[in-house]
């Protein structure tokens, strides 16, 4: 997730395409569906594999909504519960019906007024029963004159949990399905504003992304690796990754800043990129796209988060001014 809410150039002109952009648009994304919420501000979507649903959460009121497989929406986890923040990055694992998210302080949600320097900013993991909605389990940092902040998270198959951290550090956490302890994972000093994480099928790869383009850890060493971004493509900056997914030995990323949907092809070492495609980009519906969810060979993901979409006393804007949140999917490349 792109943090800072900073005014866009091109926010007073929702989900028109900018010229420059007309040219090199392209649009392979369907509407999957929407949700009638102008006002959610979604950052997160996640599905489980059992019963057809997907989840989505929200920054602005701290909850999550579930549609299930008819489309049925209702208020899954509601705003406040459990102490929750802004829904960040969110994971579900259908084998053990658990549903896993980030949450974390900001200024995107209704009523939040504390500052980093003095209170500090609270972040924590969440752990929730997939079936119901109930807490299970809250790993949470919450000092004084700290900013914290989780990204994103990843579930191994085995159970454990992997987090993405910034701000007063950027760092990766885990929490090992053993223990059921959060802990400090790996850090490293190439890595700054660490974001989506995505885990190869070979358990032993993690991708990150960051504001400096992808790098991979291996869990096993706990040894980084700087991938090479391929051609002329750039993945650091404005054209940093926000959701990244694994997929056949490829990553898949949403590139909010630049509107655009890619896919990375991996060399066979795993040491760098060889080709990259763009799945999507510029589409017209697209108004701060940030993360995803990979149902079979289909990445559904939030086309409008919305995230600009306030005045510069911090308001937001007035409901005229807003649109549903717009889930779009995109076929994958095999």
């Amino acid at each position: 997730m792109n943090v800072p809410r900073i005014l866009a150039l091109f926010a007073s002109l929702l989900f028109s395409v900018p010229s420059g952009f007309a040219q090199e648009s392209v649009n392979n994304s369907l509407i999957a569906f929407t949700i009638p919420e102008k006002d959610l501000l979604p950052e997160s979507v996640a599905y489980d594999t059992q019963t057809a649903s997907f989840f989505v959460g929200s920054t602005r009121k701290g909850k999550v909504i579930r549609v299930d497989k008819y489309g049925k929406q209702h208020d899954f986890i509601t705003g406040a519960d459990h102490g929750l923040w802004m829904v960040i990055g969110m994971k579900t694992d259908s084998q053990r019906r658990h549903l896993w998210l980030c949450s974390s302080g900001g200024d995107n949600l209704v009523g939040y007024n504390r500052k980093d320097d003095k209170e500090g900013r609270p972040a924590g993991i969440f752990k929730f029963n997939l079936d119901n909605g109930e807490l299970i389990q809250k790993y949470v940092i919450d000092k004084a004159g700290e900013a914290h902040f989780f990204n994103d998270l990843v579930i191994a198959g085995n159970g454990d949990v992997y987090a993405t951290h910034m701000f007063s550090e950027s760092r990766i956490y885990k929490i090992s399905a053993a223990s059921d302890k959060l802990k400090i994972f790996a850090s490293d000093s190439d890595i700054r504003f660490p974001n989506g994480l995505t885990l190869a099928d070979n358990g032993k790869d993690l991708f990150i992304a960051h504001s400096a383009g992808i790098s991979k850890l291996n869990l096993e060493s706990k040894h980084f690796t700087r991938l090479a971004a391929p051609g002329d493509v750039s993945l650091s900056g404005q054209d940093s990754i926000d959701g990244l997914y694994y997929y056949r030995w490829s990553l898949i990323g949403v590139q909010s800043d630049t509107r655009q949907v890619i896919q990375l092809m991996l060399n066979d070492e795993g040491s760098g990129f060889e080709e990259a495609r763009v799945l999507e980009r510029a589409h017209p519906m697209m108004n701060r796209p940030t993360t995803g969810v990979l149902v079979g060979s289909e990445l559904y993901y939030i086309a409008n988060a919305q995230f600009d979409n306030f005045n510069q006393d911090g308001s937001l804007f007035p409901m005229k001014r807003m649109y549903e949140p717009i889930i779009l999917k995109v076929s994958v490349s095999k």
